[in-house]
């Protein structure tokens, strides 16, 4: 006689998506925990991260001195000599640590960033310890730092170009109808005071206004505005320097052919 095959029972399954669920609940929980962990970290230690890190992946754009915590110019020098990729001067790096230390004795590090950059040395020097507000006439206290400047980007022998920058508050006076008028008489302002007390060659200097227009941060604050008025000085690198070169040599080219044409 066959045996009767005892069913077991069937589990109940309806409760199974509580599992789930709770997985769901317990990962958003840690989505949030880490957003707001996110949210509260150091804008300034952020910074330096940042800065550092591109710093190690591009050396071509190198910080110097722009957190306070200086690099000598041996070490960036010797980084570069290792990297075949890389063509920037190691005059320029020298320069950019001459000039970060000068800037360390006067206390101005807060005040003037120093980078080396693919286009250069590039010396930002806000207008707060350059001019009065609406003004191109140099402050007296910031003829000595702008003269020793000067003579670093001097010795450098390399084209320097001023850049003058303002924010996006529009100007409208008779001196200066617009910020193009204003930044680019700072800009010269500038130029004129390195070939008087510098001994920079006119022809190795040149000047440039880009106005409101080419803002390092967003004008979205009076901080922000404060940071883009600014001047510019840029030790063009050889890249640059040697175009400026060329352009020189181009530009002089025809008026010397068309003399001898002409006898």
């Amino acid at each position: 006689m066959a045996r009767n095959k005892i069913e077991e029972p069937v589990k109940d399954n309806s409760e199974r998506w509580l599992l789930t669920y709770s997985d769901l609940i317990t990962l958003l929980m840690i989505f949030f925990v880490v957003m707001y962990a996110i949210s509260n970290v150091d804008a300034k230690k952020y910074e330096v991260l940042s800065e550092s890190l591109v710093g190690a992946l591009n050396p071509t754009s190198l910080q110097v001195g722009v957190t306070g915590s200086g690099i000598s110019a041996d070490t960036l020098a010797q980084a570069l000599a290792n990297d075949e990729n890389s063509d920037i001067d190691p005059r320029l790096i020298a320069a950019a640590e001459e000039i970060q230390q000068l800037l360390k004795e006067k206390g101005l590090e807060d005040k003037v960033s120093v980078s080396v950059q693919e286009r250069g040395v590039v010396v930002g020097l806000l207008n707060t310890i350059l001019f009065e507000s609406g003004s191109a006439n140099i402050k007296e206290d910031a003829i000595p730092t702008l003269i020793a400047i000067g003579h670093v980007a001097h010795d450098v022998n390399n084209y320097i170009r001023i850049e003058g920058n303002t924010d996006d508050v529009p100007q409208n006076s008779a001196q200066f109808p617009s910020n193009w008028e204003l930044a680019s008489s700072r800009a010269n302002e500038v130029l004129k005071l390195m070939i008087d007390q510098s001994g920079v060659q006119p022809s190795k200097i040149s000047s440039v206004s880009y106005g409101e227009h080419r803002p390092t941060v967003p004008n979205t604050s009076s901080e922000n505005r404060a940071r883009n008025r600014k001047v510019d000085i840029v030790i063009l690198s050889n890249k640059l320097d040697k175009s400026e070169s060329e352009s020189a040599d181009f530009n002089a080219t025809p008026s010397g052919a068309e003399s001898e044409s002409e006898n």
